[in-house]
């Protein structure tokens, strides 16, 4: 009985957190059942309804078990909503770019975002990669990368553009 109530938590708090995963993906991203107000809405509501149920027969069938069991997946959830695919990417981004600064001490600024960008998108043309290039720092090439990467568009997905900003700012090595 523990061990279904520990499955029914379990699918509650997948439901909860589904929808909040979705939200924060761009809207060119999204999957078009998103927007309905029965997904909005109702599966984080039946999660809810899951997870308390769920690891409220745990914790009467095993404390120990189920408050263990309860911490561990409030602890995995709050991981998940606090590191996303964004932040992933923007800490590979600047890894590459203190990698290559390491490894080419004499190169300018210039020659090192133009090695990254050819090195994630060598389809494109010599006259696009300068193009991206010029001008920029290594925290503007990554929110440019960031934005053509995961199609984000800043006029739909101004929350999420700016969100990007403030986490790319703050995951910027310092000069």
């Amino acid at each position: 009985m523990t061990l279904l109530a520990f499955f029914v938590g379990l699918l509650g708090a997948f439901l909860v957190l589904w929808p909040l995963s979705i939200r924060r993906l761009s809207v060119a991203q999204r999957p078009p059942f998103s927007r309905a107000l029965w997904f909005g809405l109702g599966v984080p509501f039946l999660g809810i309804l899951l997870f308390v149920a769920g690891f409220g027969l745990a914790m009467q069938s095993n404390r120990l078990w189920g408050g263990a069991s309860l911490a561990i997946i409030l602890a995995v959830g709050a991981l998940l909503l606090r590191h996303d695919q964004y932040s992933a990417t923007a800490r590979i981004l600047f890894d590459e770019y203190l990698t290559l600064k390491k490894e080419n001490p004499s190169s300018n600024e210039f020659d090192l975002l133009y090695s990254i960008v050819k090195a994630r998108k060598p389809s494109w043309k010599e006259d696009r990669i300068l193009e991206l290039c010029a001008g920029k720092d290594i925290r503007q090439l990554v929110l440019l990368l960031l934005v053509i990467e995961f199609e984000i568009h800043p006029l739909n997905d101004m929350r999420l553009y700016e969100r990007l900003k403030v986490k790319v700012e703050s995951l910027a090595p310092q000069k």
